[in-house]
C-alpha cells in the first residue's frame, strides 16, 4: 500500500507536501513519535475551526497481514481513541479533513491529509506525511516559516533519517532517489550514510550533520535562509524564505552545500516525473 499525495482536478489542491522518515535509531518509541506527528499536524494546520476542515475521518490499519482496523469520524472529538491506535505503531494510518456533508454517502473533497506508513522490509522505517493546500501562501513568509516550525515541533525528540518540504511533488520518494535509479530499500538502508535528497526544506540526520561540520558550518555556506537544530539530533535546513522563492539558483546552492553527504552518481531523467527538482551532476565531483 503506497501512500501518495493527491492533487485533484477539482476541489482543494494539496500542493504542499511534508515528509519525514524515522528508523530504529530514535530515543522515543516510534509509536509515540507517530502520535506526536499527528497531534502536531492537527494543531498546526487543522485547528482553526474553518468550514473546510470542520469534519474529519481516520483510518488505521494495524498490520499489512490483517489485524485490527480502526475507523473514526471527528478525530478531534475521538482523539484519545486515535492516539491509542497510533501508539501501537500501525502499518498504515491516515487522517483527512473536509467540509461537513448532510449526506454521509456524498463524496466531499478532502482539504488536507496526515499520514504514516511502514517502509522497508518488516517496517524498518516509518514514513510520516502531511499534505496541505498552499496556493498563493507559498509566497507568504509567515506561512512558510510555519512549515519549518511545524517540522521542528513534530520532530522534536526524534533524529529523523530524512525530511523534506516540497511544492507540486506528488511522489512519496525524493526526486534524487528516482534519478539515481537505486532501489528504495537500499536508500533506506543507507540513509544515515548518504542523504536521500534535498528540497526547499531538508532534514539531515545527526551523523550526516556532523560530517558537514555542524549547524554553524552549514549556515556559513550561505545556502540556507534558516538552519534549525533538532533536540533529538539532526538539522532542518530551509533554503529560501518562501517556497515560491526556491528557484534553480537556490537549488544549486543547496546541492553544493550538501554534496559531501549526497550519494554518488550522475542523475538521469525519469519519464515518470515531469519536473525533477535536482541538479544533474555527480555530487562526488563537487
Amino acid at each position: 500500500m503506497e501512500e501518495k499525495a493527491v492533487i485533484e482536478d477539482d476541489g482543494p489542491i494539496k500542493d504542499v507536501t511534508i515528509w519525514a522518515t524515522l528508523d530504529g535509531h530514535v530515543a522515543a518509541p516510534r509509536g509515540d513519535l507517530v502520535v506526536h506527528w499527528f497531534r502536531t499536524a492537527i494543531d498546526f494546520f487543522f485547528s482553526s475551526g474553518a468550514k473546510e476542515t470542520a469534519d474529519s475521518y481516520a483510518v488505521v490499519a494495524e498490520s499489512l497481514r490483517g489485524g485490527r482496523d480502526t475507523k473514526l469520524k471527528d478525530v478531534r472529538k475521538n482523539w484519545s481513541t486515535l492516539a491509542d491506535a497510533l501508539r501501537q505503531h500501525p502499518f498504515y494510518a491516515a487522517v483527512g479533513f473536509h467540509e461537513p456533508s448532510v449526506d454521509e454517502d456524498e463524496w466531499v473533497d478532502e482539504y488536507g491529509h496526515v499520514g504514516s506508513q511502514h517502509k522497508g522490509r518488516g517496517g524498518t522505517h516509518t514514513e510520516l506525511s502531511a499534505f496541505l493546500p498552499g496556493g498563493d501562501r507559498i509566497a507568504d513568509p509567515v506561512f512558510c516559516a510555519g512549515l519549518l516550525d511545524f517540522l521542528a515541533t513534530a520532530l522534536d525528540g526524534a533524529n529523523p533519517v530524512f525530511a523534506r518540504v516540497d511544492h507540486l511533488n506528488v511522489h512519496d520518494t525524493p526526486d534524487l532517489e528516482a534519478a539515481l535509479r537505486r532501489t528504495h530499500r537500499r536508500y533506506l538502508r543507507e540513509s544515515r550514510t548518504y542523504l536521500r535528497g534535498y528540497s526547499w526544506v531538508t532534514g539531515v540526520p545527526s551523523e550526516l550533520a556532523a560530517r558537514l561540520g555542524g549547524a554553524q558550518r552549514v549556515a556559513d555556506t550561505g545556502a540556507f535562509h534558516a538552519v534549525r537544530e533538532l533536540r533529538g539530533g539532526g538539522l532542518l535546513l530551509q533554503a529560501t524564505e518562501t517556497l515560491a522563492g526556491y528557484d534553480d539558483e537556490a537549488m544549486r546552492k543547496v546541492f553544493r552545500a550538501l554534496a559531501p553527504v549526497l550519494p554518488p552518481g550522475i542523475p538521469e531523467h525519469d519519464p515518470a516525473r515531469e519536473n525533477l527538482r535536482i541538479v544533474f551532476e555527480d555530487a562526488s565531483g563537487v
